[in-house]
């Protein structure tokens, strides 16, 4: 009897392809086109991926990666030396976790900071997504979206930061900047169970699948967990598509 997908099977899915298509693009032009026609349904206008060097580098500019912010705006914040006193960069350096703008606290903000953030405001981008990347011996770096009116479901957002992560790794690997040493492996049985995963796949049918017990497939699951730094097979299934772990594949899709 066929299986009904869910919604969250479905919005996997679809993060799968969307994945796929910025794993295959040939330029960092590409990649930006397809995470910007992407984030617009949620909508999201603008865009940055950049390094963060240190607060006091009038050159941050030079670490942008993907340049998808409206002019008129970049040309403000440079000008208005927006980059030394961003609450948002001042966050991503801190921790690694992704947040919303409207997650800062205005009433804990310096002067400064609150009117990096209340300019924003003023080119319509009055919400956004900051999603951190802490590489090894590199530094930070950001992936930033923002737009007047974001429509972003608690179920949707990690499928889009994963998507974001997918985007700025593509753009590492086109410019080689980044070594895929960096980025967290799974062994072969388990990006296997993960991907049977991805297809809508209990672990029971995992098991009765690979000939192995149940108990061994939620070891794994648990062991990849783990190795992706995910709370859910969710969110280690959009992890393991942003990171090529895995396919976006349809051939285990139960339909």
């Amino acid at each position: 009897m066929p299986t009904i997908q869910t919604e969250e099977q479905r919005q996997i899915l679809k993060l799968g392809q969307a994945a796929s298509e910025i794993a295959e693009a040939k330029t960092t032009a590409d990649v930006l086109k397809s995470l910007q026609g992407y984030l617009a349904r949620y909508g999201f206008s603008d865009l940055l991926i950049s390094g963060l060097p240190v607060p006091q580098d009038r050159h941050w500019h030079r670490e942008i990666l993907c340049d998808g912010w409206r002019q008129e705006w970049f040309c403000r914040y440079v000008e208005q030396e927006h980059f030394e006193y961003d609450p948002c960069v001042g966050r991503c350096r801190r921790g690694a976790f992704p947040f919303l703008w409207s997650d800062l606290q205005p009433e804990l903000m310096l002067p400064r900071a609150k009117l990096v953030m209340d300019e924003a405001r003023d080119f319509a981008m009055k919400d956004g997504l900051c999603v951190p990347i802490h590489i090894p011996f590199r530094g930070a770096a950001v992936v930033t979206a923002a737009g007047d009116r974001i429509e972003l479901s608690p179920s949707e957002r990690p499928l889009v930061e994963a998507l974001c992560l997918k985007a700025f790794q593509t753009i590492c690997r086109l410019e080689g900047r980044v070594d895929s040493e960096c980025w967290p492996t799974l062994g072969p049985r388990e990006a296997e169970v993960l991907q049977l995963s991805a297809g809508g796949k209990s672990a029971r049918e995992i098991a009765i699948i690979l000939n192995v017990s149940k108990f061994t497939v939620q070891s794994h699951l648990r062991h990849i967990r783990e190795k992706l730094d995910a709370n859910n097979v969710s969110r280690a299934i959009s992890k393991g598509m942003s990171s090529g772990e895995i396919q976006a594949g349809n051939d285990h899709v139960v339909r």
